[in-house]
């Protein structure tokens, strides 16, 4: 009976914890964005964007240390520790989930994305966005520049090169943009492997769906790629694509263990 109560207990403390995590989400990441608007119009250097980097890497790391805290997620990401200092990669991933962006950003502190318009136009995110210098993955000719500069800055771009969710775990055809940045910068691309025991947030859940607790996450460093000289983008994003289908596909075949509490 205590066992039973106990466990009553705790599913509707994570039930509380579950939904609050997305009150939080939205109300604080919607403050913070109104109040970055004027100076992401106001100040455009390289040190305004780095704070604004930073902040979104801080916020991040508060919402996802809140539902480590109430038990909704495990997260392995141990191996991204060598991504918090030093910049100028293109770090590429696969997206099984709308949570991805968040769980990489809060271990990345300098981390720029391409993202789509509809989330560049989103409260919760236009302003600190803008302020950080994430970039609108339809700017058209000036994306290539606005990516090197990025990377010239000491920030690492982070794109998912399938440009949405996977569905039903089957990798979706690469766009090859981010080899073509690649390429013409000169830039190396280091791959991460994002596995999860869940399809929570993947495409076709619904939004405010309750999953089973706890949600199994882990980010792993795949290998790092350098173009070379004379290598045209659809090789060079081709290889990196393959990769990513070998490593998926031996992770599809075995269980995602519970990762180490980081």
């Amino acid at each position: 009976m205590a066992i039973q109560t106990k466990n009553w207990l705790k599913n509707i403390l994570q039930t509380a914890a579950f939904f609050g995590a997305y009150f939080v989400f939205a109300v604080l990441g919607s403050l913070v964005s109104l109040a970055c608007a004027a100076p992401a119009a106001l100040f455009r250097g390289v040190r305004a964007r780095f704070f604004g980097q930073k902040l979104i890497h801080l916020l991040f790391v508060f919402f996802v240390g809140n539902l480590r805290a109430f038990g909704l997620i495990e997260l392995d990401a141990a191996e991204l520790s060598e991504l918090r200092e030093g910049g100028g990669l293109i770090l590429v991933a696969n997206h099984p989930c709308l949570l991805d962006a968040v769980l990489l950003v809060s271990q990345v502190p300098h981390a720029v994305c391409l993202m789509k318009g509809s989330l560049a136009r989103n409260i919760v995110l236009s302003g600190t966005a803008r302020l950080a210098g994430f970039i609108h993955n339809k700017s058209g000719l000036g994306l290539v520049k606005q990516c090197e500069d990025r990377l010239k800055e000491g920030a690492n771009l982070l794109i998912f090169p399938e440009g949405t969710r996977t569905v039903s775990e089957q990798l979706l055809p690469f766009k090859m943009g981010f080899a073509l940045v690649a390429v013409l910068t000169r830039s190396p691309v280091q791959t991460i492997i994002v596995t999860t025991d869940s399809n929570y947030l993947g495409k076709g859940w619904p939004f405010f769906k309750k999953p089973a607790f706890p949600l199994r996450y882990s980010l792993r460093l795949g290998r790092r790629f350098q173009p070379e000289p004379g290598e045209d983008a659809k090789s060079f994003g081709g290889a990196v694509e393959n990769y990513f289908k070998e490593k998926l596909a031996y992770s599809s075949k075995v269980n995602l263990s519970a990762p180490q509490r980081k």
